[in-house]
């Protein structure tokens, strides 16, 4: 995805859930999305079993009336 593109995203996210939209807090926005996917990409080059760490398994709190 390019810069542009990202922006836009960004921007269009932004609006569909009525954020503050801004120039200055899309690109913000934006340049945080971009260096997690940089991060996310590295991650995914990596190769690891899978049986290397074993997820927890998520138990949500029950709530009684």
């Amino acid at each position: 995805m390019t810069e542009e593109q990202l922006f836009k995203f960004v921007q269009a996210n932004a609006m569909a859930l009525n954020l503050p939209s801004d120039k200055e807090r899309i690109a913000r926005v934006a340049g945080h999305f971009q260096r997690t996917a940089a991060m996310a990409q590295q991650l995914d080059q990596v190769d690891f079993p899978a049986d290397l760490e074993i997820a927890e398994i998520y138990c949500p709190k029950q709530i009684t009336p």
